[in-house]
């Protein structure tokens, strides 16, 4: 029973070891390396306009997804518009501000999470003070952008 139980340790441990191996060579393999970002010490080192504007900085894109770093500066407004190729996910890590979600403005703050489907209308806005987040698109974002403005 114990060499039953110990060969099937080992076997167990051989698919393990192999499981985790990624095969090279797919299609959407690229980039091929992770990324870690201190976001601290990005937004320490990132010079932000002078001007009330939205700053965006693509840090990863794979056919999968995108990811970009922003600040929305006091004063500005990204007005409202939709995606008609991507669904976008914004994590507030900074600040403060509004999104417009479902026809309403919504205060947002660092911790929150607004998940916006392709096709939906949304708009940020920063208006006491400067709003830092995330934004990740599902699929990437088309060449030349995704922002269909609505009146």
């Amino acid at each position: 029973m114990k060499k039953l139980v110990l060969t099937a340790l080992l076997a167990l441990c051989a698919v393990l070891a192999f499981a985790y191996e990624i095969p090279k060579g797919l299609l959407d393999s690229q980039p091929a390396q992770a990324l870690l970002i201190n976001l601290d010490q990005y937004y320490a080192q990132r010079a932000l306009p002078d001007k009330p504007s939205i700053d965006v900085d693509k840090v990863y894109a794979s056919p999968r997804s995108q990811v970009e770093i922003r600040t929305i500066l006091k004063g500005f407004t990204a007005g409202p518009h939709f995606h008609a190729n991507s669904d976008e996910i914004v994590i507030v890590v900074g600040g403060s501000g509004e999104i417009l979600v479902n026809g309403e403005w919504k205060p947002v703050k660092k911790g929150d999470l607004h998940i916006n489907p392709r096709g939906c209308v949304h708009a940020t806005r920063a208006l006491t003070e400067n709003m830092r987040f995330l934004s990740i698109y599902t699929p990437q974002l088309p060449q030349g952008g995704d922002a269909n403005p609505v009146n």
